[in-house]
């Protein structure tokens, strides 16, 4: 398994089209799930530009974005701190919740990142991760650079991953998993856009795009893991 590497700063536009995609996002869903804990800090690590930071005031929360990106970081709400999510910079138990989105699989070892948001969630806190499976949108496979080859946290494996962290006793660790036709591919642009943000070039995407039978319905399988540090 290899990490994903990042190309925010070289090509911020790839990440950015998925901002204007109509489809299914996990991003609403993990911060009603932070609101029903009665969540009111939480620290985003990866945030990019803020998709999940910018839904958070609005429920009564307040948010860390941090992320390694220079080109994220002018895009993302603030508070926003250039930091690695290996060496966060807060304290012990400073937190309600740490989060990490579509991030995970840029490390060489996520366990790292993993261990230290439990460090610095307070007793009983919520740490929330999430990523799409090895398999996912099988009906791009053939378009799609490296389309299946496993990363170093793919929806199969995020659960364990987590899990072999959160593993003292108290700890727990709940799966959201998601398989299902969550994305339809309307029409050439919104084919090309999702081409774009899965690695092609702008090129590419859109001479991929032209190749599919539109309307798509993409089958779009992956997981998010709850993990809660033990409450005292």
């Amino acid at each position: 398994m290899t990490a994903i590497p990042p190309d925010y700063d070289c090509d911020p536009g790839r990440f950015l089209t998925a901002c204007g995609l109509p489809q299914d996002d996990v991003h609403p869903y993990v911060a009603a799930r932070l609101a029903s804990t009665g969540t009111r800090t939480v620290v985003d690590v990866g945030g990019g530009n803020g998709r999940l930071a910018r839904l958070l005031p609005d429920l009564g929360m307040r948010c860390l974005l941090l992320d390694i990106s220079p080109a994220m970081l002018t895009e993302a709400p603030r508070p926003a701190v250039r930091a690695d999510g290996s060496r966060l910079p807060i304290a012990d138990g400073a937190v309600d919740a740490v989060t990490a989105l579509y991030t995970l699989y840029h490390y060489d070892d996520p366990r790292q990142p993993v261990a230290e948001a439990r460090r610095v969630l307070r007793n009983g806190g919520l740490f929330a991760a999430c990523a799409p499976n090895r398999d996912s949108s099988p009906e791009l496979a053939a378009l799609v650079p490296g389309w299946g080859k496993p990363s170093t946290f793919d929806g199969e494996d995020a659960p364990a991953i987590v899990a072999s962290v959160f593993g003292e006793p108290g700890d727990s660790v709940e799966v959201d998993r998601w398989d299902g036709p969550l994305v339809t591919l309307n029409d050439l642009d919104h084919a090309a856009g999702f081409l774009r943000v899965h690695g092609l070039s702008d090129e590419a995407a859109r001479a991929a795009a032209a190749t599919l039978k539109l309307p798509l319905a993409l089958t779009v399988r992956g997981c998010v893991v709850y993990a809660i540090r033990a409450d005292g």
